[in-house]
């Protein structure tokens, strides 16, 4: 009777189990730039290669995403005897702020995806395993100028219990480029408290009127059209040069000798 009872408890357990993944929310993805919605781009307005992938989750430290912002933005400043040695030693301090920047938003210990706890991931086209990409291209006008730009739709299926952070978290999507990096979020974009609530997280959310919210922008810029879709650009780094050239052979000769004149001056007193 007692292994009976244990059986029937084991089984009782694993149906419940299997109730809490078959009661997920869907979590879906519109950021592709339709009707009035923001198109994601780069910091020249061109369309986002596909594949880009879009990171959704939560930052666990907002002060140290505000101080990683506001380093990223502070660009670098090239140094060099001329403007050329000035540029490359420019390129390679900011190859090397964005590549730190990437990591720190990568990091388990900084950002907690909830793209990587679903269930399933639904995306036409483009697709990657435990990623949600920039899957998609369509011609969309804007400010009367026809483009084709990328965009990135579907949807997850979430046990939101998986998420660590848990329900009532604080929402935010980033992509990074290769050079550039966009981070934005959203008021609604909140972890529901019933798995059943479901979420929406899309363009049409991000600064939807007037020159945007700059606290729904933490690294983007927002491009406001009268008329055709407007536009959420990543950030690239910020470079100025510093170019201080080396005396000529001419000048340190100079130097000496006007050095050599003051020392026959010392020893003559």
């Amino acid at each position: 009777m007692k292994t009976m009872n244990l059986k029937f408890l084991a089984l009782g357990c694993l149906l419940s189990g299997l109730a809490v993944q078959a009661n997920a929310g869907t979590i879906t993805i519109s950021a592709t730039g339709v009707s009035s919605s923001p198109i994601f781009v780069t910091s020249a307005l061109g369309s986002l290669n596909v594949g880009v992938e879009l990171n959704i989750g939560t930052f666990l430290n907002e002060t140290d995403l505000a101080n990683t912002i506001s380093t990223f933005k502070a660009g670098v400043v090239g140094n060099g005897a001329t403007l050329a040695d000035a540029q490359t030693d420019a390129s390679t301090k900011s190859s090397l702020l964005y590549n730190q920047t990437v990591s720190w938003l990568s990091s388990n210990t900084n950002f907690k995806s909830i793209v990587s706890v679903a269930n399933s991931i639904t995306q036409v086209g483009t697709t990657a395993a435990g990623k949600f990409l920039f899957n998609n291209t369509a011609a969309r006008t804007v400010n009367g100028v026809s483009g084709t730009y990328a965009g990135a739709n579907g949807t997850m299926d979430v046990t939101y219990a998986n998420f660590t952070p848990g329900a009532g978290a604080k929402l935010w999507a980033w992509f990074a480029t290769g050079s550039e990096i966009a981070i934005v979020n959203d008021v609604s974009w909140v972890v529901p408290g019933t798995n059943a609530a479901g979420l929406t997280v899309g363009t049409a959310q991000i600064a939807s009127s007037g020159s945007g919210n700059p606290a729904e922008l933490l690294l983007a810029n927002y491009t406001d059209y009268a008329s055709g879709s407007d536009l959420v650009s990543s950030v690239a780094v910020a470079t100025t040069f510093n170019v201080v050239p080396e005396p000529s052979t001419g000048a340190l000769m100079m130097i000496g000798a006007a050095g050599l004149v003051a020392l026959r001056r010392l020893r003559k007193v």
